[in-house]
């Protein structure tokens, strides 16, 4: 299989970071070859514009979405996007490994959402959504750390709603839309509070959740 990483953390030395490395391990060791994407060590963009485009299409009123169109139907991303997208096309897994930020994702890898997944590349044009999503028959899974304890997360804790609550949007209106079947999430819960064994404890957690899902 090829395994694509989509990494959104700023710091290599974080417990974030530590995940991407354990995934990358247990995958290469069983013969896969792995991709890690890591949008903050590539300076990755994630404002969407006319950079996107080689050339746009001169259209007398200018809408990002239809100039997304444009450039898919003429070879007209620009280089930085044109290689993600490569990238995207070869995955047999993705794989969104983040910390989470305000119950979503941090805006650098909202950013490679909106430029990466474009209309005519990951949606529209030739391709329809959910089961006949471009990107059928492969998996997608979410890799996240939190700063509140697991507590937090249920009806009657502090957020007053579930992990799986908040991470919803993501699952249907990104991975399930385009097509992507969704493998239960995995989330190291108050990473940055947590003991040295306890993170320990948590990458052998990840790798045997690796295994169990997908190998």
């Amino acid at each position: 299989m090829n395994i694509l990483i989509v990494h959104a953390h700023e710091n290599a030395d974080s417990f974030c970071s530590a995940l991407v490395n354990i995934a990358k391990s247990t995958f290469e060791k069983a013969g896969h070859t792995v991709t890690v994407s890591d949008l903050y060590k590539k300076n990755f963009n994630p404002v969407g514009g006319k950079h996107d485009f080689k050339k746009t299409s001169e259209a007398p009123y200018y809408k990002y979405a239809s100039e997304q169109i444009y450039a898919q139907q003429n070879n007209l991303f620009s280089e930085e996007l044109k290689q993600e997208m490569e990238l995207l096309s070869k995955a047999d897994v993705l794989i969104f490994n983040f910390p989470l930020w305000w119950f979503g994702m941090p805006a650098i890898l909202k950013g490679w959402v909106d430029r990466v997944l474009a209309y005519g590349f990951a949606y529209g044009g030739d391709y329809g959504f959910y089961k006949e999503g471009r990107f059928k028959n492969k998996k997608a899974l979410l890799c996240i750390t939190t700063g509140s304890p697991a507590d937090f997360y249920s009806k009657n804790g502090a957020h007053e709603r579930t992990i799986s609550d908040i991470l919803k949007n993501i699952h249907q209106g990104i991975f399930n839309l385009i097509g992507f079947d969704i493998l239960p999430d995995f989330v190291a819960f108050g990473a940055s509070r947590i003991s040295e064994e306890d993170r320990k404890d948590i990458l052998k957690e990840y790798e045997l959740h690796i295994k169990k899902q997908l190998l």
